[in-house]
């Protein structure tokens, strides 16, 4: 499917509603990230989306069917979605998203600065009117219609319902746009149209404030701003060497499946020392599904007392690794799993992608 950039695009589960027991993941990429995670229990819906920079506030799920929405998207949101539904038996559907560049049929965009007060006038750079032609002016990424001339029929009108606009704006027989008085709540972006011809301008607006500062005020903003430099150097200075530790933290991922009935492991690839610490979540829960908060080594299997009627009787840790081992496993298991191994000199963190197949 393909949408404008800036447009919502939604990716459809088709499910009437989400089961109890139902788990639904979303993947996006050639690795198949997981963006977004639904599962349903004892008639309580829970889900997670990502909070990676390319998607922030952009991912919206509807909790009663788990269809995905990509709100205000741009060109790196195309590329391959992949649906998962881990239901008595576990589905897979493949979406293709190409979002394209909303000004590739303009002829180019025109910059155009003013002051507070003035008026900006946006010329209508087509030489001759035909008696065919409608000239369009639209404002803004959501397209507002402006104001629009009928040659054939010399009829012209305006928006008056706009705030923004109204008693400011002045349409000429060539289609030239003037906006008197301008205010900065008119800065933005401004597309005319001639329709039949496939013809349009851009012109890029900006109106900035009249402050009237005198000479002293500005030296104090002058040296306000100086002051203020040096302490955003002090700020990025203690973000590096805070983003210097997080990058020493990050999770690695690994995607593992398996067949119902079977037993999965999931390895922390690590070997645990004595006096470590040792968690494992599931999906968006905020309790543990187990822990270890005073690791001891041994050679044998640890069983685990768990709360998660779901994990019941079906989870053992490694011994000398902390492993999660999930016996028996069934299709409500499948989902993002999370390990944290902690101890004074070291923090690792893993996820995993468990999707189990129905037999």
């Amino acid at each position: 499917m393909s949408v404008m950039e800036g447009d919502p695009v939604i990716l459809h589960t088709n499910l009437s509603e989400i089961l109890n027991d139902d788990t639904i993941l979303w993947g996006f990429g050639p690795k198949e990230s997981v963006i977004s995670q639904i599962a349903r229990k004892n008639d309580l819906t829970s889900f997670f989306v990502a909070d990676e920079v390319s998607f922030a506030g952009r991912l919206q799920v509807d909790q009663k069917t788990g269809s995905l929405t990509i709100r205000n998207t741009r060109n790196r949101h195309s590329g391959q979605y992949k649906l998962t539904i881990s239901r008595e038996k576990t589905t897979s559907r493949i979406f293709h998203v190409d979002v394209f560049d909303v000004v590739v049929e303009t002829d180019g965009v025109k910059s155009v600065s003013v002051t507070e007060g003035e008026s900006v006038i946006l010329q209508n750079d087509a030489t001759e009117l035909q008696k065919n032609d409608l000239i369009v002016w639209r404002f803004g990424d959501k397209g507002i219609l402006l104001a629009k001339i009928d040659v054939e029929t010399n009829k012209l009108s305006l928006n008056h319902a706009d705030e923004r606009f109204r008693n400011k704006l002045q349409l000429e027989q060539n289609g030239s746009l003037t906006i008197t008085n301008a205010r900065p709540e008119h800065t933005g972006l401004y597309e005319v149209q001639i329709r039949g011809r496939d013809s349009s301008q851009r012109f890029l607006v900006s109106v900035s404030a009249d402050l009237g500062w005198s000479s002293t005020v500005m030296a104090g903003i002058v040296v306000a701003v100086l002051l203020l430099a040096g302490l955003l150097a002090a700020v990025v200075i203690y973000y590096r060497r805070m983003i210097s530790q997080l990058q020493k933290q990050v999770a690695e991922e690994e995607k593992v499946e398996g067949m119902e009935g079977r037993t999965v492991v999931l390895n922390t690839g690590t070997t645990l020392q004595n006096g470590d610490e040792i968690k494992w979540w599931f999906g968006d829960d905020k309790n543990p599904i187990t822990q270890n908060s005073e690791w001891i080594s041994t050679d044998a299997d640890i069983s685990c007392d768990v709360t998660d009627e779901r994990f019941r009787n079906k989870v053992q840790l490694g011994g000398g690794t902390g492993d999660l081992i999930i016996c028996y496993i069934r299709t409500i298991h499948s989902g993002v799993y999370k390990v944290q191994i902690s101890s004074k000199t070291r923090i690792k963190n893993k996820r995993f992608i468990v999707t189990v197949n129905g037999e």
